[in-house]
């Protein structure tokens, strides 16, 4: 029976790009009023398996206006098109906008934290490569089940995976880096002075600056587009970036930060290697949920390390990306494994046999052009699973 429905059902494929011809990455496609059925690749496609046709889709990214069409036929890939949002300017809306933004920060912390305990489930996508000096080098991808809460992801259980890899001389291992996207929470009820601090938390305002830079306006519902940074002479790690609230309700969107990566991991180098530069660039997606909440749906991490050897630069670029395609009651009798700092996903991950089947049929995957090219390139080379 399972396999007569899947069999019937349709597979759309598409692209979304803006009014300037660009791509759109990461906007969620689905039926419209449900969870998102999946995301844009980061070439604007996207792959997504319907039980009927004609279907009714919703394209939906922040910062543009979202569009809602009735695709009747899988004979051609669908293209859409994404406007850019109406954006209303701080001097026009409001007299002090550093003060509307503390206030509407702070709001959005007191929802966050009501519902702390709360727990949620879902099944989960993650994709990880890795380039060294412009080449990959390496590729993980991992289906999970996964426990988490308003405030961080709690636990996960691995389903499927796979990983490929190529040898290299030089560069840095990152082999936990998966635990960024775990780790770093949304909001912190307790911070403490020996970690990262977050914007969302109580008191933030003594070690944040806040500033409304514009609103965007979509058929009725505002989002404050608020800019955050350390004010001076703050002693502790504060990352800096923007943060995406509804402006009437509170309800929190996204999350953009650009972390002090370089005071929170330490590195052994061999000898005659220096560290030129370190970046971390997080964002951290939310669709809407009951009782106008919002849950975690989309996080994406990015770390470049750049050292100097032997006098030339050796640059190392890890990207992480988890989304969750769909979200589930609590399942019985199971365990999720914790998601603390020594836990090492791919340790758990080199445990999986490749299933280059199973990978073919998984229209989630969302790969894109290049990533693709990558992938039949490993497969040729039988890295994956190869280790």
């Amino acid at each position: 029976m399972g396999a007569a429905a899947q069999a019937q059902q349709t597979v759309l494929k598409g692209k979304v790009v803006d009014d300037q011809n660009r791509p759109v990455p990461y906007a969620n496609v689905g039926p419209p009023g449900t969870e998102p059925g999946t995301a844009t690749n980061e070439a604007g496609e996207f792959t997504l398996r319907v039980n009927k046709l004609p279907q009714k889709l919703a394209f939906v990214c922040l910062g543009y206006v979202p569009v809602t069409l009735e695709v009747a036929s899988a004979a051609a890939p669908v293209r859409v098109t994404l406007r850019p949002s109406a954006v209303a300017l701080p001097e026009v809306r409001v007299r002090n906008p550093e003060q509307v933004a503390a206030a509407l920060v702070q709001r959005a912390y007191a929802k966050l934290a009501r519902h702390q305990r709360e727990e949620e489930f879902g099944k989960a996508f993650y994709r990880q490569k890795k380039q060294h000096n412009s080449q990959y080098t390496e590729f993980v991808d991992a289906f999970y089940n996964v426990r988490f809460s308003p405030r961080e992801v709690s636990g996960w259980q691995l389903e499927q995976a796979r990983y490929g890899a190529v040898q290299e001389d030089t560069g840095v291992d990152l082999s936990n880096f998966s635990a960024a996207v775990r780790l770093i929470p949304v909001f912190d009820s307790r911070p403490s002075r020996r970690k990262l601090s977050v914007p969302l938390s109580p008191g933030s305002t003594r070690q944040f600056t806040f500033r409304l830079r514009e609103v965007l306006e979509n058929k009725g519902q505002e989002t404050a587009v608020i800019e955050y940074g350390p004010r001076p002479n703050i002693d502790r790690f504060v990352p800096e970036g923007t943060l995406y609230i509804d402006y009437n309700t509170a309800t929190l969107r996204r999350v953009e930060a650009r972390i002090p990566i370089e005071h929170l991991m330490s590195m052994q180098l061999r000898e005659g290697t220096t560290v030129a530069s370190q970046t971390m660039r997080m964002v951290s997606d939310f669709s809407p949920y009951r009782d106008s909440l919002s849950r975690l749906q989309a996080v994406r991490a990015e770390q470049q390390i750049v050292l100097r050897y032997q006098g030339r630069p050796d640059t190392t670029t890890i990207e992480g990306n988890l989304f969750f395609y769909r979200y589930t009651a609590k399942p019985a009798g199971k365990g999720y494994k914790a998601t603390g700092a020594n836990y090492n996903d791919l340790k758990q991950v080199q445990k999986q046999r490749y299933d280059a089947a199973f990978w073919r049929d998984q229209e989630i995957l969302r790969a894109s052009p290049v990533e693709e090219k990558v992938i039949r390139d490993l497969e040729k080379q039988k890295a994956f699973g190869a280790f």
